[in-house]
């Protein structure tokens, strides 16, 4: 088992000349825990993960690892280890080798408490550990270029593990595989995770690596921290609109709407036309006035194409899945999207529809700040 780390951001801001990228961010990773910090290209997050290697220094705040704080501590003495998405192996070194280079300067401390370098014997030891946990045993003697994809991620990730670092960060590890390894990749990590009980934070673009493989995940925008919490917490209770557009796939549908206090709860109106009545939490209600103004959001999951629904649309296209169909009709100017079994029968392109939609299962979000209300 490796060396066990918590990590934590206190107020820490990271710029680039006068560009911000990184904006306040505070946040606590424990011990053991496999956190996603997921969020779309250019959002900051590599960048957070380079800050934890000390591979970029905050402009503001703290970085701690296990409760030091890390600000100009040299990246070799911070005890993490980097998986890049490139792999980054030596392709003139064999698997072996590739997966021994971290060992040749790495000093252990002895039972007198001195330092002292690794002998040979103990780092064949080590390497041979980490390619049995791999799967790579069989490889050892070839070089880079004569492995797959997938295998030179093996060998990056034995590189990382063979040191045993109190931290695992990972960027993007999984880019450059096709989708089938990528889905069998993301189990074996998961695996290795609870096999190694240690620290992982893991960086990605990627919501279905995000929600298969994280124990939380941290949702990032614009340099911000959106929302942390479980992958169902950001499904099921998104904190603000990105999050809700950005979580689920297809993504969430949202569309204006008012309010307005019914005698049976808060009445939901799209286009003058009454959609439902919802039940809106204590702090909300008075904050309910005749007409405001609200973006309701709906997964595709709680929409229904029927008789007698309460949203008129017409269908603007149909994305035939196999398993599934993606109605996508257009109301009252809004894209929205529905999710349809195969056995139910497709409508034609062009033809209107009703939409039915289970009131509690809503969102509703405040348009001017996108907050949840």
């Amino acid at each position: 088992m490796v060396g066990l780390a918590s990590v934590e951001f206190r107020a820490v801001t990271k710029r680039f000349g006068e560009n911000t990228v990184v904006d306040d961010l505070s946040l606590v990773i424990e011990d053991e825990e496999f956190l996603v910090l997921l969020g779309p290209s250019g959002c900051g997050k590599s960048t957070v993960l380079r800050m934890v290697a000390g591979l970029e220094e905050p402009s503001e705040g703290s970085v701690l690892i296990d409760s030091e704080v890390m600000n100009g501590v040299d990246p070799r003495d911070r005890d993490t280890a980097m998986v890049f998405q490139s792999y980054a192996l030596y392709p003139h070194m064999t698997v072996s080798k590739n997966i021994e280079a971290p060992l040749l300067g790495h000093r252990v401390r002895d039972e007198h408490g001195e330092y002292r370098k690794l002998s040979s014997g103990e780092r064949r030891d080590m390497v041979h550990g980490a390619a049995e946990m791999l799967g790579l045993t069989d490889y050892l003697d070839r070089k880079p270029a004569a492995l797959s994809g997938g295998q030179r991620q093996r060998v990056a990730l034995a590189r990382a593990i063979v040191r045993t670092p109190r931290v695992f960060l990972m960027d993007e590890p999984l880019s450059n595989l096709d989708a089938k390894l990528r889905a069998q990749t993301r189990l074996e990590l998961v695996e290795l995770w609870h096999r190694l009980q240690t620290t992982i934070v893991y960086v990605t673009h990627d919501q279905v690596e995000a929600m298969t493989m994280a124990s939380r995940i941290a949702v990032i925008a614009d340099g911000k921290l959106q929302q942390v919490g479980t992958p169902s917490d950001v499904y099921h209770q998104p904190a603000n609109l990105m999050v809700a557009r950005f979580i689920g796939s297809p993504q969430m549908n949202t569309f204006s709407a008012t309010l307005s206090a019914g005698p049976d709860g808060a009445e939901l109106r799209v286009g003058g036309q009454l959609v439902a009545v919802v039940s809106l939490p204590e702090a909300a209600r008075d904050d309910v006035v005749d007409g405001r103004r609200v973006t309701v959001g709906v997964r595709a999951d709680h929409l229904q194409i029927a008789e007698h629904g309460t949203l008129t649309g017409t269908v603007r296209a149909v994305e035939q899945l196999g398993y599934e169909s993606h109605v996508i009709c257009d109301v009252d100017g809004n894209l929205v999207t529905v999710r349809q079994p195969e056995s139910v029968p497709v409508p034609i392109v062009g033809c209107p529809v009703r939409l039915t939609l289970d009131p509690t299962r809503l969102h509703l979000f405040d348009p001017d700040s996108g907050l949840r209300l």
